[in-house]
């Protein structure tokens, strides 16, 4: 999964399909995208050493990045830097961020998907959200409610309907677990990386050179991966050509870094920015039904009843959780 850190803010209510249905059907594109990028992410994992198969995604990716930073931002930015550049404090700020949502994300997703199923983590990742709201308790403060711990309570018993009873049983169980409880460790770094961004805005507000949630994005994955280069060159030394990509591997790792990262992410923001985050976050509900069909169409992966129950109560669970954390914030 690659996921979107936008955090634009909501532009209020409207129609549902208020922007045009250009807009809807691109976030639909992105939900696809993101759904298909779960059995990109197996079929990379199976096939190459995880740290390397990262790191190659990040190479590809980080251009890209870099050329829409300053496509978006770059020009407006008279009698200044090109695109904006970290400096001082704010350095090691996102260097935190770059070590969460880039490098352990990376290795806990690939690490991950090269023991469970991919239908399986598109549903288990669902939770992540519930972990933001759990997360911006110590880190921005948010009060502990009733409602945020039921909430939380749901979506766990959603993931363990859909670790314990899955019906992805040909892999080895044990193996599985594993799997299952990095796809939630991934899940975890992820969330911590969100909640360090809003800081960032929050902290940075009122700043001249305040940047943008691309900006920390772009500038997070340069970081990411550059620490993820030692333990490339390691499994580069270790496993010789095994960790150099076939054909398909690099038309996997393209369709990752260009279409379900960048191209994604653009899409999605812009529709943030037409449509409002609301409207847009819709759509990633949509993702891991994506992600089960890909599963079954690529790999001949299983669905069962354990997938659309424990999907069901992670969202609700997922709901009910940003609910009390975005009310406690209003407080």
């Amino acid at each position: 999964m690659s996921n979107s850190n936008s955090q634009s803010v909501d532009d209020g209510g409207g129609a549902f399909f208020d922007g045009g249905i250009i807009v809807h059907a691109k976030l639909l594109f992105v939900a696809a995208s993101w759904g298909l990028a779960w059995a990109a992410g197996r079929e990379l994992a199976l096939a190459l050493p995880e740290a390397i198969a990262a790191w190659y995604r990040y190479a590809i990716t980080i251009p890209l990045f870099f050329m829409w930073l300053f496509l978006k931002e770059g020009r407006s930015r008279v009698g200044k830097s090109i695109i904006w550049i970290p400096r001082g404090e704010i350095v090691w700020k996102i260097a935190w961020i770059a070590f969460f949502s880039t490098f352990l994300y990376q290795l806990f997703f690939m690490h991950g998907m090269a023991r469970t199923a991919a239908g399986d983590a598109s549903v288990i990742i669902t939770f992540n959200p519930g972990f933001t709201a759990l997360l911006a308790i110590p880190l921005l403060h948010r009060k502990v409610t009733k409602k945020l711990v039921f909430g939380l309570v749901v979506g766990l018993v959603g993931v363990g309907i859909v670790t314990g009873w899955s019906p992805n049983n040909d892999l080895p169980l044990n193996e599985r677990l594993v799997g299952d409880f990095l796809i939630m460790c991934a899940a975890a770094s992820w969330a911590i990386s969100t909640n360090l961004i809003k800081i960032i805005l929050e902290n940075e507000e009122g700043e001249e050179e305040k940047p943008s949630p691309l900006a920390i994005v772009a500038w997070a994955a340069l970081f990411g991966w550059l620490l993820l280069t030692p333990m490339a060159a390691f499994d580069l030394t270790t496993y010789g050509s095994a960790a150099i990509p076939d054909f398909k591997g690099i038309l996997w790792l393209v369709y990752l870094a260009a279409i379900s990262t960048v191209l994604a992410y653009a899409w999605f923001a812009d529709a943030v920015d037409e449509i409002g985050a609301t409207a847009a976050a819709t759509y990633v509900y949509l993702v891991p039904f994506f992600g089960i069909l890909s599963g079954v169409i690529l790999l001949n992966e299983s669905v069962g009843w354990s997938l659309f129950a424990g999907l069901g109560l992670i969202l609700l669970g997922v709901k009910v959780a940003q609910q009390s954390s975005n009310e406690a914030n209003k407080n």
